[in-house]
């Protein structure tokens, strides 16, 4: 059985080491980077993700565009995005490009670690987009069209 495999994209040292534990902890072999150019050559060195948690603002590209790259090699990947960044038309770009999980920091890293060790990352895919914020965790509602 191969083990569940997480990539894990944050610039902050201490961020990405929290992040690195909190999902060792719920099962994953880690692996944290801090570009999204480290992010691709790890992507490539790869057959498979269960999960990818990308900061929207790393130093080379936007967490959307790497979304878009994983999502696009990897479409049974669990994709999170973890940002500061509480907007309505970022979530929507967000999901657009493939993010299963809208995660606003810092709340709700402790509600994904439940979901990741009860329900699993397929689960988790099923009932998405959804974003988790202060106010918890909840189906996102997408923007109606202009």
């Amino acid at each position: 059985m191969n083990p569940k495999k997480a990539l894990i994209v944050e610039d902050t040292a201490a961020n990405r080491i929290f992040f690195e534990r909190l999902l060792q902890h719920a099962g994953f072999d880690v692996t944290g980077v801090e570009t999204g150019q480290d992010a691709l050559q790890k992507i490539h060195e790869s057959d498979s993700w269960s999960l990818a948690l990308i900061d929207m603002e790393i130093p080379d590209m936007s967490g959307l565009e790497l979304t878009s790259r994983i999502r696009k090699q990897f479409p049974n990947t669990c994709i999170v995005i973890a940002t500061m960044h509480d907007e309505r038309s970022l979530m929507q770009s967000a999901f657009d490009k493939g993010c299963d999980i809208f995660l606003v920091k810092p709340y709700g890293f402790m509600d994904l670690f439940k979901r990741l060790t009860t329900e699993g990352t397929a689960r988790l895919q099923e009932s998405h987009p959804f974003v988790i914020d202060q106010y918890g965790a909840r189906k996102f509602e997408a923007l109606a069209s202009q």
